[in-house]
């Protein structure tokens, strides 16, 4: 009996063989989905999503019944106001505008900010706690204490560079300084107050909390939220004419 083979290659063709890789069954995770734990798409999350819309829009018209809008007159070329505030969102960088060289706190500050975010899944590897608030109980103490750290410490700087100027500081830097007011107090100490203040965080947190790369980052994060609220709500609440510093009981009324 002859059994009869399939086509043969030609002489000198290889004939190319795949593999199969065998993987163990227990090493195999299967989800067991079931019915009642699954939340549907409609109605489930997209009704909540109307009610809560709903309710936004309602709150909106309230509050557009009960207060009228911060509106002014007609804009005029040949007047300027005073103060002329950038909107609410880019008040924390005209706040850092007053405080040190323009193109350090426009350009380089959020720029560099910006590549540390885009640096974040490079320097935390870890994949330890993904998808749960602040990974641990931990990391909620180190937001909590890197929020205050960073709220406390920015409303101090703004409050000593304000009292600084107003006993002539600025004045005597110009004269007195190399390269007058322009790289000392504008570029350098400023530099060095942003670069120094987060290592010093990232210090107190691992010798206080034992942070790790994931539990520091999230101090870091929560600083520079803290800060950015700190210096919106001055922009916005303390800011009046000429961008003086007032309290925001004392605010000069710049419109009715």
């Amino acid at each position: 009996m002859t059994m009869q083979r399939g086509p043969q290659p030609f002489p000198g063709q290889e004939k190319r063989l795949r593999l199969l890789a065998f993987v163990r069954q227990d090493s195999i995770v299967r989800v067991d989905k079931r019915v009642e734990d699954t939340a549907m798409v409609w109605p489930h999350l997209l009704l909540i999503e109307f009610i809560a819309a709903m309710v936004w829009t309602l709150g909106l018209f309230v509050i557009s019944v009960l207060f009228n809008a911060p509106l002014q007159d007609h804009s005029n070329q040949d007047r300027t106001p005073n103060p002329s505030k950038a909107p609410w969102y880019f008040l924390n960088l005209q706040e850092l505008l007053l405080h040190m060289n323009a193109a350090l706190a426009g350009v380089v500050v959020p720029g560099a900010w910006i590549l540390f975010m885009m640096m974040i899944p490079y320097i935390d590897k870890s994949r330890q706690g993904s998808g749960v608030y602040f990974t641990n109980a931990k990391g909620k103490t180190i937001a909590k204490f890197s929020a205050v750290f960073a709220a406390v410490l920015t409303a101090a700087l703004v409050a000593m560079d304000y009292f600084l100027k107003k006993a002539g500081y600025a004045e005597w830097a110009t004269a007195n300084l190399p390269g007058g007011k322009l790289i000392i107090p504008d570029v350098l100490i400023p530099t060095a107050i942003m670069l120094g203040l987060p290592v010093v965080l990232v210090i107190i947190l691992k010798r206080l909390y034992k942070a790790d790369a994931r539990e520091w980052m999230i101090g870091i994060w929560s600083g520079f939220l803290a800060t950015y609220l700190v210096l919106t709500v001055i922009g916005t609440s303390m800011r009046g004419p000429g961008m003086e510093l007032f309290p925001p009981w004392a605010l000069p009324r710049t419109h009715e």
